[in-house]
C-alpha cells in the first residue's frame, strides 16, 4: 500500500474548521475584539453581568433570551456559555464566555452601529434654464445626521444607519425634494433626485431693530430689513419719511441665497442723522430667471422709527441697579437690547476682605423685555488664594423708567428693586450687600454730561434688620463710543452703634470703551472706600458685549 502524506491532514483541517465554527474558543475574562470599549473583568462574587453602550440590547445565552442590558445573572452555573447581543440598528455581537464558581464576570460591550451606503444622483429637470443662468449647488440633509454639499455633477455615496431614512435635497432657486429609502447593512442603495426650478417669491419681511437712534455707534445706530427670496433676483430698497419724501435708496442683488438683508443707518446723504419719526421702507424685487411670461414684481413694506431717546450705552452692573460703580442711572435700554459684562477686581474691594487675598469675579446681564423695563441678573465669585472654600453670591434687579424729559426738562426718573443672596464672606465686589433693596435714581441730562442722584435703602436678611440708607451721586460723561464717570455712595447703618463702622463711603471712577464696528465693551475702573478708621483701594478690568 502506497503512503499518502495528505491522508491524515485533511481530516485534521476539517475538524479544526468545524470546531472553530461550532465551538468557539472560550475567552473567559479576556477581550473578544479590538473594539474600543469592549472589556472583560473578573470581580468578587459570582455569576455574570453584561453591560452595553448603548443599553437596551437583548441578551441570548445558549439560544435562550434572558433580558436586556444592563443585565445581572447571579445563578448561572460555572462553565462555558455562548452569548448573543441583539439591538435594532446595531450589529449583532456573538462571543463565548467561561464562568468560574469563585468569581463574577463583568462584560462591557461597545455596540457598533449597523450602516449601509446610499448612492445619490442629483440632476436638473429637462426644462431647466442653462447652468450659467440658474446654477445647481445642492445641499443634502438626512435624518441620520449627515449633511453634505456635493459638487456639480458628482454622485456621492453616504453612509447611513440601517432602516428607512429620509433624504432631503435643497438648492437655491430649485424646489425642495425629499425621498425615503430603505438602507440595508453592507449594501449600496441608489436614489435619484430630479430638481425643478422654483417659482420666484419674496416674503418673511422683518425689521431687526424697529426703533433705533443713528447717534449710537456702529451697529447700535443702524437697523436691518430682512427678507427671503426663493430664486435669483434683484431689486431696490427705498426709504421714505412720514411726508413721503425719499431719504434713502439703494440697489439690491443679485440674490444668490435665500436670506437677504439691507442695512440702513438713518442718515441723509451728507451723513447727518435724520430727524425722529416713522419711516417706511419699500423693498421691490423681481426674478433674474426670464421665461415666456413677463416678470412679476414683489413688494414688501416695512416700518421703522428713529427715536432720539433710544440711547444704547454700557453701564456697570456691580451695584445691582445698573449705573456707574456707585450711582444707579434711570435710563433703560431700548426693547430687545441687552448688555453682558464680566469683570475682575483686585486690591481690597470691601471692609470684610483682606487686601489681595482673592481675585473677585463678577458676571452679569441686563436686558429690556419691554418698553421702559430693564431686568438685571449677575453672579459674583471670590476665589481665595489661601485655598479656603470659594464663597459666591447671586443677585437680580428690575428697573422701571417712570419719566423721561419730565415737564419738558431733560429730567429722568426711575425706580428699582433688587435682591441679593450671598454665602458667608461672599459679598459682591463693590456691592451694597445681601438682602432686599430699593432705589430711586434721578438724572439731569446735559449735552455730554449727566448729573446723577439716587437715594435708596437696603434691608439685610435674615432677621430683617433696620434698613440701611444709601445715598449715591455721580457724573456721567458720554462720547460717541465711550462712557466714563465718577460716583460715590455713602452708606448709613442705623443698627450699629456710632463708634463702630456705621458709616461707609465708596468712591470710584470708570471708563468704558465700545469702538465700532465691534459690539465689544472694554472697562477700566478704580477707587477707594472708607469705613470708620479703615480704608482700602481697588482696581478692575472687564469685557462685555452690547447690542
Amino acid at each position: 500500500m502506497r503512503f499518502c502524506p495528505f491522508r491524515g491532514v485533511l481530516p485534521l483541517l476539517l475538524s479544526l474548521v468545524l470546531g472553530a465554527w461550532f465551538f468557539p474558543a472560550p475567552l473567559g475574562a479576556q477581550n473578544i475584539s479590538d473594539i474600543v470599549g469592549d472589556s472583560f473583568e473578573e470581580i468578587q462574587g459570582r455569576g455574570l453581568v453584561i453591560r452595553t453602550k448603548p443599553a437596551g440590547a437583548r441578551v441570548f445565552i445558549d439560544g435562550l433570551e434572558r433580558g436586556e442590558t444592563p443585565l445581572t445573572l447571579e445563578r448561572l452555573r460555572s462553565g462555558e456559555y455562548h452569548v448573543r447581543l441583539v439591538k435594532e440598528g446595531y450589529r449583532e455581537r456573538r462571543f463565548q464566555i467561561v464562568l468560574s464558581a469563585s468569581s463574577r464576570l463583568l462584560v462591557s460591550i461597545e455596540l457598533e452601529e449597523a450602516v449601509g451606503q446610499v448612492l445619490l444622483r442629483i440632476r436638473r429637470s429637462g426644462e431647466s434654464p442653462p447652468p450659467e443662468i440658474l446654477p445647481l449647488d445642492p445641499a443634502v440633509f438626512t435624518d441620520g445626521g449627515v449633511t453634505l454639499r456635493p459638487g456639480s455633477g458628482e454622485t456621492p455615496v453616504i453612509s447611513l444607519p440601517v432602516g428607512y431614512r429620509t433624504i432631503r435635497v435643497r438648492a437655491f432657486g430649485w424646489e425642495d425634494a425629499a425621498r425615503t429609502v430603505f438602507v440595508e447593512e453592507n449594501r449600496i442603495s441608489s436614489v435619484e433626485f430630479i430638481l425643478k426650478p422654483a417659482a420666484y417669491t419674496m416674503d418673511r419681511g422683518q425689521v431687526i431693530r424697529p426703533r433705533f437712534n443713528p447717534v449710537n455707534p456702529g451697529s447700535l445706530g443702524r437697523t436691518e430689513f430682512h427678507f427671503e427670496v426663493s430664486a435669483p433676483g434683484q431689486g431696490t430698497v427705498t426709504v421714505e419719511d412720514s411726508a413721503g419724501w425719499v431719504v434713502y435708496t439703494a440697489p439690491l442683488g443679485p440674490f444668490r441665497t435665500w436670506s437677504q438683508s439691507v442695512v440702513w443707518d438713518g442718515r441723509d446723504p451728507g451723513g447727518e442723522p435724520l430727524p425722529p419719526g416713522i419711516y417706511q421702507a419699500r423693498i421691490e424685487t423681481e426674478s433674474l430667471v426670464r421665461d415666456a411670461a413677463p416678470p412679476q414684481t414683489y413688494i414688501l413694506r416695512l416700518e421703522t422709527e428713529i427715536d432720539a431717546s433710544a440711547h444704547i450705552y454700557p453701564l456697570s452692573l456691580q451695584g445691582l441697579t445698573p449705573g456707574l460703580l456707585f450711582a444707579p442711572v434711570p435710563a433703560v435700554l431700548p426693547t430687545g437690547s441687552f448688555q453682558i459684562e464680566t469683570g475682575l477686581f483686585f486690591g481690597k474691594t470691601s471692609p470684610q476682605e483682606r487686601a489681595f487675598s482673592s481675585l473677585p469675579f463678577n458676571a452679569g446681564i441686563r436686558f429690556s423685555p419691554a418698553s421702559r423695563l430693564e431686568l438685571t441678573a449677575n453672579m459674583n465669585v471670590l476665589p481665595n488664594f489661601d485655598g479656603d472654600a470659594t464663597p459666591w453670591g447671586l443677585a437680580a434687579s428690575a428697573k422701571w423708567l417712570f419719566f423721561r424729559d419730565a415737564g419738558g426738562l431733560p429730567l429722568d426718573l426711575a425706580a428699582g428693586i433688587s435682591y441679593a443672596w450671598e454665602m458667608e464672606d461672599g459679598t459682591a465686589p463693590l456691592g451694597p450687600g445681601g438682602g432686599f433693596g430699593l432705589t430711586v435714581p434721578l438724572s439731569w441730562r446735559l449735552k455730554f454730561l449727566t448729573i446723577l442722584f439716587g437715594p435708596g435703602m437696603r434691608v439685610p436678611v435674615p432677621g430683617l434688620a433696620i434698613p440701611r440708607l444709601l445715598l449715591s451721586g455721580g457724573l456721567l460723561f458720554q462720547g460717541p463710543w465711550f462712557t466714563g464717570g465718577f460716583s460715590l455712595r455713602p452708606e448709613f447703618n442705623f443698627s450699629e452703634p456710632p463708634e463702630t463702622e456705621s458709616v461707609r463711603l465708596f468712591l470710584g471712577g470708570e471708563l468704558k470703551l465700545y469702538p465700532p464696528p465691534s459690539n465689544l465693551v472694554f472697562s477700566l475702573s478704580g477707587g477707594a472706600w472708607f469705613a470708620g478708621s479703615a480704608l482700602g483701594g481697588f482696581g478692575g478690568v472687564g469685557i462685555g458685549l452690547l447690542y
